[in-house]
């Protein structure tokens, strides 16, 4: 063995391995201490420090870095079982919806189909709920005399219109018999006006002199004695360019029993309408502002004639369907459908009984909560009172009523009621 004591490291031979100049270094030398070169010389394996052996230590998934100054898993375990009080922890990644902020968990397989089939058999029962019932109410209305029109025979090219208004022309006359009408002594367009939330109802006094189609000029009230409902529509639409959708007919002679079948209707009657009735019928009414009148007290209330102008007849017949329409919200759905079975069949309509059911649908969902407001043709400082033919009529200005009966039916009124005069 040879000496190496006072000896520089430099001084003592190393065995070093050659390699070929031109080929390129490919063995990364390993440094070795004092201690281990001394070892080499006498022949013996150099001493290199162990790697310690890898613990099972807990690792963050989402930082992929072991941390062992967080101990090992099983103390993971112990400490998030103290710090959550009780409460259950899944220490396993939970796998969460793909594209998502993965904040909510996805719903297992088997509970999300569970829950698809037990909404599906909900909405498979409300389906045959309302299928019952509109086949029910489709039933009753099938009461109706429906007169179906010949929609060829008439063109609503030119007269304004509105997917979101639909117009419907109440009628109501004297007497109707087989099958002939006599003059109708109520004209009122009730305008539904979906966009604004709107019913709006507009009377035709009978004595606006008017152009009945095919007729030359005469009274209003004379068109349904000439053609009958359909010929109204027409005469309406002639004379103010409005469409008119459908039309609802009914005989005085179930009015009476359309209002007892609501426990009578509440509406204000003035001291000398209450005097008037007292005076020249055989009913005995009150006055004030809220006043409950039966059925036949109702009739003759909105038939007063003599008493005033026919301004105040049209207001009090709108008074009366407007307190029909609030009778009409406070009662029972299924009462109102037994009170079809008898009144329907005094009603006369364009509408089948699907239409009908539609749109009874539809008041009761939501047309009953819209706002009502009121008005009449002739309108205001529009018209003078003339006798033609030894006939006294009302003259309107046709352009100027149109115009404002448009601008009425077709634009957000506002919710007042006109003032009547004489």
């Amino acid at each position: 063995m040879a000496d190496y004591n006072g000896k520089r490291n430099s001084d003592i031979p190393v065995r070093r391995n050659r390699t070929n100049q031109n080929t390129a270094k490919t063995t990364q030398r390993n440094p070795y201490s004092y201690d281990d070169l001394m070892r080499r010389s006498e022949g013996q394996a150099p001493v290199r420090q162990q790697r310690p052996t890898q613990q099972n230590i807990y690792v963050d998934r989402k930082a992929e870095s072991p941390h062992p100054q967080r101990g090992s898993y099983e103390q993971y375990r112990e400490d998030i079982s103290i710090s959550s009080r009780g409460r259950k922890v899944n220490p396993q990644p939970t796998e969460y919806s793909k594209g998502g902020s993965g904040r909510s968990p996805k719903m297992p397989k088997e509970k999300k189909g569970e829950f698809f089939r037990k909404f599906m058999t909900l909405l498979f029962v409300a389906a045959i709920v309302y299928a019952g019932i509109t086949g029910y109410i489709c039933a009753v209305f099938s009461n109706t005399e429906y007169i179906k029109t010949d929609s060829s025979s008439s063109s609503s090219a030119g007269l304004v219109s509105d997917s979101r208004v639909k117009n419907i022309l109440l009628l109501g006359v004297d007497d109707k018999q087989n099958g002939n009408t006599s003059r109708s002594d109520t004209m009122i367009l009730l305008s539904i006006d979906k966009r604004n939330r709107q019913l709006k109802m507009t009377s035709f006094l009978r004595d606006t002199y008017v152009e009945i189609p095919g007729y030359g000029e005469n009274k209003m009230n004379a068109a349904c004695t000439f053609g009958g409902p359909q010929l109204v529509m027409k005469t309406i639409e002639h004379n103010f360019g409005i469409d008119i959708d459908n039309y609802v007919l009914v005989d005085f002679s179930a009015f009476e029993d359309i209002v007892d079948s609501l426990g009578g209707v509440t509406v204000e009657v003035e001291q000398r309408e209450a005097e008037f009735i007292n005076n020249t019928t055989r009913y005995t009414i009150d006055y004030g502002e809220n006043v409950k009148l039966t059925g036949g007290e109702a009739l003759t209330y909105v038939r007063i004639r003599k008493l005033d102008s026919d301004f105040y007849r049209t207001q009090r017949q709108r008074k009366v369907i407007t307190a029909i329409l609030s009778s009409v919200k406070k009662s029972n759905p299924f009462e109102l459908i037994e009170t079809g079975k008898e009144v329907m069949k005094y009603v006369e309509t364009d509408m089948n009984p699907l239409e009908l059911t539609l749109l009874a649908e539809g008041a009761v969902l939501s047309y009953m909560r819209y706002d009502i407001v009121q008005s009449r043709i002739p309108v205001d400082e529009n018209y003078s009172s003339q006798t033609i033919n030894g006939a006294a009529v009302l003259v309107i200005d046709k352009y100027e009523t149109s115009q404002r009966l448009q601008a009425f039916i077709f634009e957000k009124a506002d919710v007042e009621e006109e003032t009547t005069t004489d």
